[in-house]
């Protein structure tokens, strides 16, 4: 559930959007290196989908 709540945190932060207490309270939600480690792959994962996208429609 930790987990979650962390992906869901990285989410947020990538959107920009969410109170103030929720963005204070980011340094207690868990492990720093966790979440950028989290962002990172959530990164790649979005760049692998575009790069995907960008295939298929130059392809046909």
């Amino acid at each position: 559930m930790n987990l979650l709540r962390q992906i869901k945190t990285v989410l947020w932060s990538f959107v920009g959007l969410g109170r103030r207490q929720d963005m204070a309270d980011i340094p207690g939600r868990g492990n720093p290196l966790v979440l950028i480690f989290i962002a990172f792959v959530l990164v790649l994962a979005f760049l692998g989908t575009l790069a995907l996208i960008a295939r298929s429609v130059a392809a046909g």
